[in-house]
């Protein structure tokens, strides 16, 4: 998919005015790597395995006929599908489907946002998407590529009675979410198989035609109709062991951003009230801990690539090996045990790492006022130390204790982010070196200012998966 093209169409020269317009986008298209290829028609927002980073491919020959609104359309697009967390749900079946229902769900909001700052500025700019793009209530229109020249027109009505997906499409109401788009897909699919046995193969159907066979208006007759408006087979790629690390890198990228917007006045664009409530929301440090620490490995680990012959090369299958890569966390876990942390606390504490270290290693240490080295333990994943489990302190709380045993220039390397859980109850510590987080027990808060992770543990429910 990286395969670089020469770049005749310049995306900066789109990104700079869209972005100083929103500066949420902004931020989140800053930590964005941008890179032209020629190996998808349109474009995607993938996991570059090479370079350890979520990144915008994006094919120059597709932007270079389209107009500066509907360019800024499918950016917003690309970036919808990170915030929503597309990228990292795990896909569901069939994936033409799935794909379907995370397009209208994002172009549904671009068209109603476009609607809305119209009606509200008068402003007269084109189409906030290509013709030929999937929108709720509407009929796409037909995109043909000869030599280089696209040409857009209107379906003929032989062309909308051929084609039922598009006209299910069209009959669909706007701002909905994506699970709800895919469902009433499925129960259209599985009425259009029950009217014709052999259409499909079945509601469980991988292909993608979900019962919308060929020769009936179905997936081929869709895609030689409209094609896609981006590219999402890159999603389907993702092995199951990285696509807690992906979504904790994804995460990261979106909090920040959010941070930035939340910092000034115009911060959010024209980005409905709202959709900023549940983007909030979705990052929100009122989340599951192990979403935490997921988010916070994001940031800190690499993966070490190895070939595998168990593991089919999807592109060049039984040719060459596949890839196999191992997630190492370079992290230093050091848990409160001063008086003032109740054995309910700990005992919670306890459970959420068990149930962490099931997918992860760490290094693990108690604390109260003071540390020892010696105490510090390797936590493997699968494993339930029983120094873990018990409380082998009982003093007062410092928490340079945990910050001096990371600072000290003999662990240099050893560890790259810090977490310390506690209740805290203690002065602010000096400075680390690296990445520190904090994990409050239920009802608690620190008792200074910090702008460092604060992850504040509650009953409530997380948002996993897609969320729109």
């Amino acid at each position: 998919m990286s395969t670089p093209v020469e770049p005749e169409f310049n995306i900066e020269r789109h990104l700079i005015p869209f972005l100083q317009d929103c500066p949420f986008f902004a931020e989140l298209s800053r930590q964005l790597p941008k890179v032209p290829t020629s190996r998808i028609p349109t474009a995607s927002v993938a996991y570059d395995k090479k370079y350890d980073q979520v990144t915008l491919f994006y094919n120059p020959k597709f932007f270079e006929g389209l107009s500066n609104s509907e360019v800024r359309g499918i950016l917003t697009h690309e970036f919808y599908h990170l915030v929503f967390g597309h990228l990292t749900a795990r896909v569901k079946k069939p994936s033409r489907m799935w794909n379907i229902a995370t397009d209208l769900a994002i172009n549904s909001i671009i068209v109603e946002n476009s609607s809305r700052s119209r009606a509200t500025t008068g402003d007269g700019e084109g189409r906030p998407l290509p013709r030929s793009a999937l929108i709720p209530g509407q009929w796409s229109y037909v995109v043909e590529v000869k030599g280089e020249t696209r040409i857009e027109r209107e379906l003929t009505p032989e062309e909308k009675t051929a084609a039922k997906l598009g006209a299910l499409i069209a009959s669909f109401p706007k701002m909905k979410a994506s699970e709800w788009y895919f469902n009433e897909l499925m129960k259209a699919a599985k009425e259009e198989r029950d009217k014709n046995p052999g259409s499909g193969e079945g509601e469980g159907d991988e292909e993608g035609d979900g019962g919308f066979g060929s020769g009936s208006g179905g997936d081929d007759d869709f895609d030689n109709l409209f094609g896609p408006l981006d590219d999402h087979e890159s999603w389907e790629d993702l092995p199951e062991e990285q696509r807690e690390y992906i979504a904790g890198k994804v995460k990261a990228m979106v909090e920040k951003a959010v941070r930035h917007a939340d910092s000034m006045s115009t911060g959010w664009g024209n980005i409905p009230m709202e959709l900023r409530d549940d983007i909030r929301k979705s990052v929100s440090n009122v989340i599951n801990w192990r979403s935490v620490l997921r988010q916070f490995i994001g940031n800190l680990m690499r993966g070490g690539r190895t070939t595998s012959i168990k593991r089919i090369n999807r592109r060049y299958p039984y040719i060459h090996p596949g890839i196999k890569r191992g997630y190492t966390a370079k992290l230093l876990i050091a848990r409160d045990e001063s008086g003032s942390v109740s054995n309910e606390m700990l005992e919670a504490f306890y459970s959420e790492l068990r149930s962490l270290t099931k997918k992860v290693e760490i290094d693990f240490v108690p604390f109260d006022c003071d540390i020892s080295e010696k105490d510090v333990i390797r936590w493997t994943k699968g494993t339930s130390p029983d120094s873990a489990s018990k409380r082998t302190r009982g003093g007062g709380t410092d928490f340079n204790a945990p910050t001096r045993l990371f600072n000290d220039p003999k662990n240099r390397g050893r560890w790259d982010g810090l977490l310390i859980m506690t209740d805290g109850m203690a002065p602010q510590p000096e400075g680390c070196r690296g990445r520190r987080g904090w994990i409050l027990a239920e009802g608690c808060k620190l008792e200074f200012q910090s702008d460092e992770l604060q992850v504040f543990v509650t009953p409530d429910k997380p948002i996993e998966g897609a969320w729109r």
